[in-house]
């Protein structure tokens, strides 16, 4: 777990990263700290850092990859969700089946962006789960309402 000491600001929301990829941790980290009321106050590499940062700081949501090392962010979803029930969880994957998605909100998630997904789509995400809401990106919505009601290609 890496706790973030220069950027301790109490007024803005904080947002802990779960990503096992340092590349993408790095740079969701630019992404968030550049918002005027976001900052990130921690970030992991797997499920048992993760936890220790949530036990260590004060965190507002939690940025969640699905593949993770040990166990997957599923299992840590359903972890924080049965340990930290209060904290929301943002899964931010490379995985866009509706398989994922559909485990990813029965373990506890609050939202479900894909990493294809353009970087405002996370922020929107983030501001509209720290409000009490749900999400899910518009791409995976799209996909999820082609699955339920397939077109009719004879019309």
């Amino acid at each position: 777990m890496k706790k973030r000491e220069e950027n301790q600001d109490k007024s803005k929301s904080r947002i802990l990263i779960v990503d096992d990829h340092t590349v993408v941790r790095q740079g969701l980290i630019l992404l968030i700290d550049q918002e005027p009321d976001l900052v990130v106050c921690a970030e992991a590499e797997n499920a048992s850092q993760a936890l220790e940062a949530i036990e260590k700081q004060q965190v507002d949501l939690a940025i969640i990859d699905i593949s993770l090392d040990g166990p997957n962010g599923i299992q840590l979803t359903e972890r924080i969700k049965s340990q930290y029930s209060h904290l929301p969880v943002l899964v931010l994957t490379m995985h866009d089946e509706e398989l994922y998605v559909k485990r990813a909100f029965q373990a506890g998630a609050k939202g479900y962006v894909t990493k294809h997904e353009a970087s405002g789509t996370i922020v929107t995400a983030i501001r509209l789960i720290l409000k009490g809401k749900e999400y899910i990106s518009e791409t995976m919505t799209q996909k999820l309402l082609k699955k339920l009601h397939p077109s009719n290609s004879h019309c």
